[in-house]
């Protein structure tokens, strides 16, 4: 089976298309898609469009600029399994102080909705590692129109630490944990989330609701100080250094 992809496209309402078939490596022993492919695939989309604008990978690397993400707010209705074709749709919203909101829907072949994603990104200099406004770059002007927003999901939010049983871990990220840009991608994240939990765990439990906050990179050689909170039905899970908080997320369970 090809993984992908029957068309890449912007439809006359701004939303770009694509659809993907979950494969072996996608999934967890329970033939559940993984959260960290879930965020790695919707981001892939999302530079994919972006490239649409002229706000690739590559068109923001030649002005020695990248695209960071601050915020995400998902609700996960039911959860992708191995060889299904997932409908993702995803479409830029209006930039404001220098945010780029990004709104995902991905669905099941008949069209129910599985996924729903609210996110929030900005633009940084690749050296002075702090925000830049694409247009002094000499880039196009970013997309104005106005699509759709989810009233339900508020990546914005904050994060309320519950009551519960804690844990505390220190980790340095190693090889696999970095990317491109020079800092832990921001999905690996949610594979340290994962692999503190057990196989029966992961069979009995499933993520619903996730909101994640990236507050600042985390670079080569810094130490970390990982803190769970486990709670009823919710989960706090953030990374510390020196430096000060650099992630915190909140996941509700079912």
């Amino acid at each position: 089976m090809e993984n992908n992809i029957d068309k890449y496209v912007e439809q006359e309402d701004g939303r770009y298309f694509e659809e993907r078939l979950i494969i072996t490596d996608d999934v967890d022993l329970n033939a559940r898609w993984t959260l960290q492919s879930m965020l790695a695939w919707m981001q892939e989309v999302a530079e994919s469009h972006s490239r649409v604008y002229k706000y690739g990978f590559e068109d923001l690397r030649a002005k020695n600029a990248c695209w960071v993400c601050l915020r995400y707010h998902l609700k996960l209705e039911s959860y992708p399994r191995l060889y299904d074709r997932i409908q993702t749709y995803t479409w830029a919203e209006p930039a404001r102080l220098g945010v780029y909101p990004r709104m995902f829907s991905l669905e099941d072949e008949a069209g129910a909705a599985m996924i729903r994603a609210s996110s929030m990104w900005s633009i940084i200099d690749l050296d002075k590692r702090s925000m830049v406004n694409p247009i002094k770059l000499g880039l196009p002007p970013y997309p104005t129109r106005k699509i759709q927003s989810f009233s339900d999901l508020k990546p914005l939010a904050k994060i309320n630490i519950p009551e519960g049983e804690e844990r505390l871990y220190k980790y340095r990220p190693v090889y696999s944990d970095f990317d491109m840009n020079g800092h832990v991608n921001n999905t690996s994240y949610l594979l340290w989330f994962d692999n503190h939990f057990s196989l029966e765990d992961h069979r009995k439990y499933e993520v619903r609701d996730l909101l994640i906050h990236y507050n600042q990179e985390v670079r080569p050689g810094m130490e970390l100080d990982l803190r769970f909170i486990l709670a009823e039905d919710k989960v706090f899970f953030s990374a510390d250094s020196e430096a000060g908080n650099h992630f915190q997320m909140l996941a509700v369970i079912g």
